[in-house]
């Protein structure tokens, strides 16, 4: 799988850039200015939708070959392969650009006042998840028995849980479901994928899957950097593209091959 696991990222990225490209044609040639509603039948509409669904099918087809006859090693540790000193200096890297992101959501809705209960909260647990990713990988790296990290891998799940919600209470009654698909999709993608990372440190590893929603969270985060959300919102999904982009690697580079009993 070494092999696969530079290609099936970088595959995932220049899809998901592709995708943002469309995506930005979209938002200007297809949503009325006025309005905000997009125009029925646009060609370029049923081409970002073929994009994803053959992404999808492609990543999915590879994720099923993966895990039905490849497996990963027991332990978090073993399964991402996390000796190197690259694992919790990536991640802390992206965690500051994550944190930094989070504060400038602050100061941007703040001075816009916009800066709501909700939008309190969503700030509060996005630092959280923040510090508690950096946390998470510095603990595995140096100790992965220490019981800290099943603590620090439940606050991202969390907060993107949190979010999910969130999203919903902004477009509940937003009858333009063109307008929010790609971001709900990026949203519960990287829910997913810190769930299955979760899912390696207690023991109930999903290879397949989480390579799977790994590499869907990066297209859909990379496309739904084109919408029109504030530039600490952004930063957070590019963040967790990378932090999704790197697991993806380290994991389908370190499945083996399913040994073949009798």
């Amino acid at each position: 799988m070494r092999r696969f696991a530079i290609v099936m990222p970088l595959f995932a990225i220049l899809a998901g850039v592709a995708g943002l490209y469309v995506r930005m044609l979209e938002r200007r040639d297809v949503f009325d200015d006025f309005t905000g509603l997009p125009e029925r039948g646009a060609t370029i509409t049923y081409l970002l939708i073929a994009l994803a669904v053959g992404f999808l099918i492609l990543v999915a087809v590879f994720s099923i070959v993966a895990g039905v006859k490849h497996t990963s090693l027991r332990g978090f540790d073993n399964a991402f392969g996390t000796e190197s000193l690259a694992y919790p200096f990536l991640i802390t890297l992206l965690g500051a650009v994550w944190l930094g992101a989070t504060v400038k959501y602050f100061v941007d809705s703040n001075a816009s006042l916009e800066l709501s209960e909700p939008s309190l909260y969503f700030v509060i647990l996005s630092a959280l998840a923040a510090l508690s990713m950096v946390f998470f990988a510095i603990e595995i790296y140096q100790d992965p028995r220490r019981k800290t990290a099943l603590v620090l891998s439940v606050v991202p799940i969390l907060f993107m849980c949190f979010w999910l919600i969130l999203l919903y209470k902004e477009n509940a009654t937003n009858p333009v479901l063109l307008g929010y698909c790609y971001y709900c999709l990026a949203v519960i993608s990287v829910t997913l994928s810190f769930y299955y990372t979760a899912g390696f440190i207690f023991n109930k590893r999903s290879p397949g899957k989480a390579v799977f929603v790994y590499l869907a969270s990066i297209f859909f985060c990379l496309v739904t950097l084109a919408d029109d959300h504030q530039i600490g919102v952004k930063l957070i999904l590019a963040a967790m593209a990378a932090v999704d982009a790197i697991y993806s690697f380290m994991l389908i580079r370190h499945m083996r091959k399913k040994e073949i009993s009798g």
